[in-house]
């Protein structure tokens, strides 16, 4: 295939639809961008047909072209309005384009009507078949679309002159045809290139807002575990806890560190002691998944959110199963233990993230004098009874 074949069919390809994206992604996030821009296209067609029409009705009544112009472009004027009205009530990406062509195809057949009972095509009629056409690309459509009502367009006016040749002078005719082929030309290049930008447009904000994501994701991320770092843990505590509580589920926070981490990072190297931190997130994710929302709050304290019933016993499981996440054996002596304080979150109410970390920090200050390796609950918590 030639390079200005394989070209043209890449435009083609790329134009004939306005809703075909690359990615499924992709196009769930243009489709309500191009339902909007439909909806505003179809309101602006129908708001230029309308004083167009209402002008040449004036212009007819002025300059005494008889009573069929008046009274055509007056009920093709009364038709631009009710579509005007209707495209603000319709949501659908097809009903849209209905109403487009209806506007667009009924004017082109009245006009024709009008050409055959006045036996002529003056000038007001070829500049009304003139605008009809370049009015196709005021709504945001694809190729396809923008074709078929071309198309429709070109064959109500030529089918009908031909069949009604004799009413008409020959000079006039071949004039309606080089204004409706050049005009249909460039109605559709204007139509595709504006789909084509429309659609670089909403390609490059979707992978402008993708990275936008992804940059906030890895600012709330601890860049050596993964799990959320501790100003995303402060910045979404309250909206966290109001979910579980209008679940109605059993909320609870927790402070943990590890144990005796110092000393693994002094006697097997900060290396080790990395990998200790990268196990703890992996057996939180595994033991506890959705259910649990873990942060590190720095060096080897970590934060952690859970809901619903035998959290104390998941917590438990996960803990004891670090060592089974590390990179290499950890010799007996230093394998990881870790001291908790957790506090049951109220089922009503606002219990702020301060507050909460007090009562853990406490809880967790009490496991550590006592000599580490446990969990300590707030008094009346109904999961440490």
């Amino acid at each position: 295939m030639k390079p200005a074949t394989a070209s043209l069919a890449r435009l083609l390809s790329r134009t004939w639809s306005c809703t075909a994206f690359a990615t499924p992604e992709l196009s769930a996030y243009a489709a309500p961008v191009i339902d909007k821009e439909t909806r505003d296209g179809v309101v602006l067609l129908s708001q230029i047909a309308l004083l167009f029409l209402a002008l040449a009705a004036t212009l007819a009544a002025c300059f005494g072209l008889g009573a069929g112009y008046t009274y055509t472009y007056s009920m093709l004027t009364v038709l631009a309005l009710h579509i005007r009205i209707s495209s603000t009530r319709v949501s659908d990406l097809r009903a849209q384009y209905l109403l487009a062509m209806l506007l667009l195809i009924v004017c082109g057949s009245a006009l024709v009507l009008l050409a055959h009972r006045s036996g002529q095509l003056n000038a007001v009629l070829l500049l009304s078949v003139g605008v009809l056409i370049m009015l196709v690309p005021v709504v945001p459509w694809g190729l396809r679309e923008a074709l078929l009502t071309t198309v429709a367009i070109y064959a109500v006016f030529t089918i009908s002159t031909m069949f009604g040749r004799g009413h008409f002078a020959p000079r006039d005719l071949w004039l309606l045809q080089c204004m409706m082929l050049v005009a249909a030309l460039i109605t559709l290049v204007l139509v595709a290139r504006a789909l084509a930008l429309r659609k670089h447009d909403l390609t490059m904000r979707f992978h402008l807002e993708q990275a936008k994501r992804e940059l906030a994701n890895l600012a709330d991320r601890d860049h050596l575990t993964g799990a959320w770092n501790r100003r995303h843990v402060e910045r979404e505590f309250d909206l966290l806890l109001a979910g579980h509580q209008a679940r109605a589920t059993e909320c609870y926070f927790g402070l943990f560190d590890i144990d005796r981490f110092k000393a693994i990072n002094d006697t097997l190297g900060h290396s080790r002691g990395d990998a200790v931190l990268r196990a703890v997130k992996a057996a939180f994710d595994s033991a506890c998944g959705d259910s649990a929302y873990l942060a590190r709050l720095g060096g080897d304290e970590f934060a952690l959110l859970m809901s619903g019933p035998d959290v104390r016993e998941r917590i438990g499981r996960a803990l004891a199963a670090v060592h089974l996440y590390m990179d290499e054996p950890m010799p007996r002596e230093f394998r990881p233990t870790a001291s908790l304080g957790l506090v049951r979150l109220p089922e009503h109410g606002r219990f702020g993230f301060d507050h909460a970390y007090k009562l853990a920090d406490h809880l967790l200050y009490e496991v550590k004098r006592a000599g580490g390796n446990a969990v300590r609950c707030n008094p009346g918590t109904q999961v440490c009874a």
